[in-house]
C-alpha cells in the first residue's frame, strides 16, 4: 500500500500534468509534484500518466465543459468579423463540429449531341415534374422566342439569363 506522502505527490503529479506550466509534460510535472530530479523523474511520470489516466481525462474533460461556453462565444464574435476569411474559416469549423462535412458530388454528364430530339424531350419531361420552378421559366423563355424575331442573338441570350435568373 503506498504512503500517504506518496499518494500526495501522485495527486499533486495529476493536477501539475493537467493544468499550469507544465501541463502536458509528465518527467516536468513528477519534478514540480517533488519527485527527486535524480531518481528517474521520466519513468515515474510515464508510469503515472498511465496509472492516472482516467482521473487526468475526467480533470481535462471538466475543463473543457467549463469552458466551452466562452468558445462558443468566441466562435460567434469570429462569425461577425469584417474579413470574409475570418467568417468563412469560423462557419466551416462550426459545420465540421457539427458534423456537417463536405459530400462528394459525381455528377453524369451525358452527350447532347449523341441523343436524339425525342430523348431530350422526354428527359425535359421527366425535369419538369421534379422540378415544377422550372416550368413558368421556359413558358417565358418561349414567349420571348416567338416576340422576338426582330432582337439581335446576343440580345435573346441576355434576355433569357434574366428570366432564368
Amino acid at each position: 500500500m503506498p504512503k500517504k506522502i506518496d499518494k500526495e505527490k501522485e495527486m499533486k503529479f495529476v493536477e501539475f500534468y493537467c493544468e499550469g506550466d507544465t501541463q502536458g509534460n509528465a518527467t516536468q510535472s513528477c519534478i514540480k509534484a517533488g519527485w527527486d530530479k535524480d531518481k528517474s523523474p521520466r519513468q515515474m511520470g510515464s508510469y503515472l500518466k498511465k496509472k492516472y489516466a482516467v482521473e487526468i481525462r475526467e480533470r481535462n474533460e471538466d475543463r473543457i465543459s467549463s469552458t466551452s461556453g466562452m468558445a462558443i462565444t468566441v466562435l460567434q464574435d469570429l462569425l461577425r468579423s469584417e474579413q470574409d476569411s475570418v467568417r468563412l474559416n469560423t462557419a466551416k469549423l462550426i459545420l465540421e463540429l457539427g458534423n456537417y462535412h463536405s459530400q462528394n458530388i459525381n455528377l453524369n454528364v451525358d452527350k447532347m449531341s449523341s441523343k436524339s430530339d425525342d430523348e431530350l424531350m422526354q428527359e425535359l419531361q421527366e425535369l419538369l415534374k421534379t422540378m415544377p420552378n422550372l416550368n413558368p421559366k421556359l413558358k417565358n423563355i418561349e414567349d420571348i422566342e416567338d416576340e422576338s424575331i426582330d432582337i439581335k442573338p446576343n440580345e435573346l441570350k441576355d434576355t433569357k439569363k434574366r428570366l432564368i435568373n
